[in-house]
């Protein structure tokens, strides 16, 4: 009997235990089937639930939990005070969402089945709250970074010398600082979690020196130094002219030659000191002017006198580079025999008005010339523009040339087109496209839009000879 009570309490027991683990298996497959396609329970972002949430739902959910924190300010501050501000989102800060979302969801599943029900009952009991990882966009960083530098960077300043009243002054150099970003993604990435409204991070610096330092110029300064040691002595028309400490000062400049600071002389400065000599005894040339019409003289010329500068810069350079200490140049002047010039009037149809071919259109007598230099070649007759859209004078010159060109404002063809700008051309009488020409009896009469029209075969002539960049002369 006792034997027959142990096993039938084994039976029970081992009934009771499967029906147990069937329960169990039952509820566990109940509950993936509820969770099918989102997130097991107790999961969260940040202390955000995410439990029941498909993944589209719970990247919406933490985008929402970090997007606010891209929009506020990060100071970046350096050592010395200077200050340069952002917001996040310009620093390449961002979270990449999906990584999270997939951590979410994967937590409790498995690819094994049974490893699967096992992760998947631990998520009823245990609690998994995700944080995440501030990430960079490199190039944006890196843009943000070249800003910040540019604003907290102090460059260093080079040792350097000038001349102040005669005398060779030397101007210290000092150290600048750079920015010391090795560590700044890491002090960007927790001021982010911190979710400050302001976040400030301070950055270390370092010190940059000095290219040259004042030990550096001691050559130039010596060379300097001999510069301003000599006396220069200029004469001209009886004048003496001396040039002090303070001048010869002006004419030293200073700078890098290679790898060394040198003091050279400043042409340009010599020469202005001179000019302004120059201009107190030149005497300018005036140049004979005379009527290209009648040849009358209309303004007597004279002879000028110039100081040649070029040779006193010269010799004051080779003085200043030379042994001796003192020095007297004396400057040189020659004359300068007056030009005849001729002389156009605004009006009228002047041969040789310009070398080579040109156009002359007078507007008053309603006539188009072509001129070789002083040769008259062909005159005729033309229509310019009406006094409501006059033809305008001046200087032009052929810009385009077209065969056939078509008016698209008045819907018409204008053969033999010389384009001068400003949408005005020389052309044949115009051509409307139901074959009406207009006609000849307007030639010699003010009609046209601007234009300057000619007749059948005068328009094809002018066309052929005149080439581009041919001058066209307009006057009244």
């Amino acid at each position: 009997m006792a034997d027959i009570k142990t096993k039938k309490r084994a039976l029970i027991a081992t009934i009771s235990f499967f029906s147990l683990l069937l329960i169990l298996s039952l509820s566990l497959f109940c509950y993936q089937r509820a969770y099918a396609g989102k997130i097991y329970r107790n999961v969260s972002f940040d202390g955000v639930p995410l439990q029941g949430k498909t993944k589209a739902q719970a990247k919406t959910i933490i985008e929402n939990q970090v997007s606010p924190q891209f929009g506020k300010k990060i100071i970046t501050k350096s050592q010395e005070g200077k200050e340069f501000e952002a917001k996040f989102s310009e620093t390449g800060t961002y979270v990449d969402a999906g990584q999270i979302v997939r951590e979410a969801y994967e937590y409790g599943r498995n690819s094994n089945f049974l490893k699967t029900l096992y992760l998947s009952s631990t998520t009823i009991f245990s609690k998994k709250n995700l944080s995440y990882e501030v990430k960079f966009d490199e190039d944006v960083y890196g843009q943000y970074l070249a800003k910040a530098a540019e604003s907290l960077n102090i460059p260093p300043t080079d040792a350097n010398l000038e001349v102040k009243s005669g005398q060779v002054v030397t101007n210290v150099g000092k150290n600048g600082i750079t920015i010391d970003s090795s560590n700044l993604k890491t002090q960007i990435s927790q001021e982010f979690k911190a979710k400050v409204d302001s976040a400030v991070v301070e950055m270390p610096t370092m010190p940059i020196t000095p290219t040259l330092l004042s030990e550096d110029l001691a050559e130039a300064q010596k060379q300097a130094e001999d510069y301003l040691s000599h006396q220069i002595q200029l004469t001209l028309n009886g004048q003496v002219y001396n040039a002090d400490r303070n001048t010869i000062g002006s004419w030293i400049s200073f700078g890098s030659s290679g790898s060394k600071y040198v003091a050279s002389l400043n042409t340009g400065a010599i020469k202005n000191y001179v000019n302004k000599i120059a201009a107190k005894n030149d005497t300018p040339v005036i140049d004979t002017k005379i009527n290209a019409v009648d040849n009358s003289v209309l303004q007597e010329g004279r002879q000028g006198i110039y100081t040649d500068q070029d040779d006193a810069v010269s010799k004051i350079t080779a003085a200043l580079q030379g042994s001796s200490l003192s020095s007297t140049i004396q400057l040189i002047q020659t004359p300068r025999d007056p030009q005849i010039v001729k002389v156009f009037p605004d009006e009228g149809i002047v041969p040789g008005r310009f070398p080579g071919k040109y156009i002359d259109i007078s507007l008053s007598s309603q006539l188009l010339t072509t001129f070789e230099g002083t040769n008259q070649l062909g005159q005729y007759q033309v229509s310019t523009g009406k006094s409501s859209m006059p033809t305008p004078t001046g200087l032009k010159s052929v810009i385009a040339k077209d065969p056939r060109a078509w008016s698209a404002p008045y819907g018409l063809w204008m053969p033999w087109w010389n384009g001068i700008g400003g949408g005005m051309g020389i052309h044949e009488l115009p051509e409307w496209p139901g074959g009406y020409k207009e006609g000849e009896n307007h030639l010699g009469t003010p009609v046209s839009h601007g234009c300057i029209r000619l007749g059948v075969g005068p328009a094809q002539t002018v066309y052929n000879w005149a080439d581009i960049g041919t001058p066209v002369y307009i006057h009244k």
